[in-house]
């Protein structure tokens, strides 16, 4: 890999060089500043393949050059590293949503640098993959939406809205909440409802720009409250969060149903845009599989939640219908009665089965 590493501080980018040239093949370009950073960018004949970046310069500091370097054609998908002594939470906060890939406080092991610059180098692979597939997409002239085709499972990336990430730089901003001890940092997901229905009913970019409205619903709604959006995939999009208020998951999806209501269904979709929202999870622990698997906790409440969300609409659809009412709209009695229908009907099954064993 190419590297451009950039510090202020000159022992270290000496530092940097060295131990990267002796234990690795990787070439390392040094910069002292964001401003000289950019002019090496400009001058350079090809974008570098990774980026390690300092948070506290003078004049630009990291974050800021992280922004510039995703603005920068060729750099909106490049790893980007902060290698940094500044463990404060605002800003890993600022950092990540500035666009970076990956957090490593100073003093660090060079074992977890090479570490971190193995990942960065599957990404390349894997972007210098997409990007080849879809060169041979555009060889063989078919739509120009085709040539973004994924599956309904793949994390898609939205950019151009504040606070939202890729999947991987949301995990990786999770695992440095954990590193961090950051145990008020909690994580809650949301899921389209009917998501295999709307992904077949739509093209793959058309698909991506949906997602892209629910995202900005979401962080629009949730306000500043949400540290870090991401889209995991199968309709599920995932949101940290360190707010102290506290969370009502059936007034978030409420709100943003009325939102999506009224903009993205009447854009995109002859179906329904809805989502459901699950409880939120807290990083109650300081290892990596401990904070991945609070993730998956939030990523299953959302799908359980759905899965009752999708029973009360049917069963409130024919409730509504044998009153005349074409559409459901639910208030909090109205669902609390389905739902509770819903249990008592699962109890009943539940009863009959231990009676008939």
């Amino acid at each position: 890999m190419r590297i451009l590493a950039v510090d202020d501080d000159a022992d270290i980018r000496e530092l940097l060089k060295t131990a990267i040239a002796t234990e690795s093949k990787h070439s390392v370009k040094l910069a002292s500043s964001g401003a000289e950073a950019l002019d090496i960018v400009r001058a350079s004949d090809q974008p570098f393949d990774c980026c390690l970046l300092d948070i506290q310069m003078p004049e630009m500091d990291g974050v800021d050059l992280c922004s510039a370097l995703r603005a920068t054609k060729g750099y909106e998908r490049t790893p980007i590293l902060m290698l940094t002594a500044m463990s404060e939470k605002k800003f890993v906060d600022r950092a990540f949503q500035a666009g970076a890939t990956d957090y490593i406080t100073k003093p660090f092991e060079f074992l977890e640098l090479f570490s971190r610059l193995n990942n960065a180098e599957r990404l390349i692979a894997e972007a210098v993959r997409i990007e080849e597939g879809e060169a041979a997409l555009l060889s063989l002239r078919q739509d120009l939406a085709r040539s973004f085709e994924h599956s309904l499972s793949e994390p898609v990336e939205i950019t151009g809205i504040d606070r939202v990430t890729g999947y991987v730089s949301f995990e990786n901003y999770l695992l440095q909440m954990s590193r961090m001890k950051m145990l008020t940092t909690s994580v809650f997901a949301i899921k389209l409802l009917n998501v295999d229905k709307l992904f077949d009913s739509m093209s793959g970019a058309g698909f991506r720009r949906m997602l892209g409205e629910v995202a900005g619903q979401l962080t629009g709604l949730y306000g500043e409250d949400a540290d870090l959006v991401t889209y995991r995939g199968n309709g599920i999009f995932v949101c940290a969060t360190s707010a102290k208020n506290a969370f009502s998951q059936f007034g978030l999806e409420r709100k943003m149903n009325c939102k999506l209501k009224e903009s993205v269904t009447s854009r995109f979709s002859d179906l329904a845009v809805q989502v459901s929202a699950g409880e939120p999870v807290s990083l109650l622990s300081f290892t990596r599989a401990g904070a991945l698997r609070s993730l998956q906790n939030a990523v299953d409440r959302a799908e359980k939640r759905a899965e009752t969300y999708c029973k009360i609409l049917h069963m409130s659809t024919r409730a509504l219908k044998a009153r005349g009412v074409s559409e459901p709209v639910l208030n909090q009695g109205e669902e609390r009665a389905a739902y509770q229908a819903i249990l008592k009907d699962t109890m009943r099954k539940d009863l009959r089965a231990v009676v008939n064993s």
